[in-house]
């Protein structure tokens, strides 16, 4: 009881709560990993039949696009292609596969944040002697991924309720093509990783860093957290521009 106090704490007073759970740490990343995927879980199970619906959308008006190029012939030919592909045997057995897919990979991918977070604060602790265990820095990276899981189950209550996509991440909405045809710009890249979730995991983030049980400092955890925004801000901005790039050349 004593822990999970501590966890709650450490949402709102990052430093108190981990040092309150400093005992804990070692393994509290356990029962923070399986909320985590949990939640990435319960979104995508919801998600993704709103998220076929719309790449269904998307490719019709694309096709549309295309077809408006061809001759009438080409046209007819390749429409009556696409007809007899959504009719297809195979359309209930490919929205599953999709569905499997789809909840595999957001799974990995919660893990592979987790252990991305953990590794590089892991990495700059010893960069800077500072003799923190791993399994520490597991429990640390999963603590500020709580948001993210609330984000999720909030999000996916949601799509429950409404029957809408969220389509855009963050605040990417803001800066969204008019036309899901548009390629995304940069802002949209930049924003689409931003929302008070993140701000709030970063909070959190910093918060357990300069707490006493980690012994890291403010000026190091400073350091730490702007080089680890900008390398992550660049690696998930990359993908973003370049399919706004391969969409804007069709």
């Amino acid at each position: 009881m004593s822990t999970l106090k501590n966890v709650l704490l450490s949402l709102f007073k990052p430093a108190t709560g981990v040092d309150g759970a400093a005992a804990s740490l070692k393994w509290l990343w356990i029962p923070l990993a399986l909320v985590l995927m949990g939640s990435v879980a319960y979104k995508t199970v919801v998600s993704t039949p709103l998220s076929i619906v719309a790449s269904q959308a998307t490719a019709e008006a694309l096709v549309k696009k295309q077809s408006a190029k061809m001759s009438d012939a080409d046209r007819k030919e390749f429409e009556k292609a696409t007809a007899d592909s959504k009719t297809g045997p195979d359309v209930t057995a490919g929205s599953a596969i999709v569905s499997t897919s789809a909840m595999i990979f957001a799974v990995l991918g919660a893990v592979i944040s987790i252990l991305y977070i953990a590794t590089f604060f892991f990495v700059a602790a010893k960069t800077w002697a500072n003799p923190v265990a791993y399994t520490t820095m597991l429990s640390i990276a999963t603590l500020c991924l709580i948001p993210h899981a609330l984000r999720n189950i909030g999000q996916a209550i949601y799509m429950s309720a409404t029957g809408v996509f969220l389509q855009h991440p963050g605040l990417g909405g803001l800066v969204a093509p008019a036309s899901p045809l548009d390629p995304p710009g940069l802002p949209y890249a930049v924003l689409s990783q931003i929302d008070i979730w993140v701000v709030w995991g970063l909070v959190i983030l910093f918060g357990a860093l300069v707490s006493t049980t980690m012994g890291i400092g403010r000026k190091r955890a400073v350091t730490g957290m702007v080089t680890f925004v900008a390398i992550t801000g660049i690696l998930q901005a990359v993908p973003t521009l370049i399919a706004g790039a391969f969409l804007g050349s069709m």
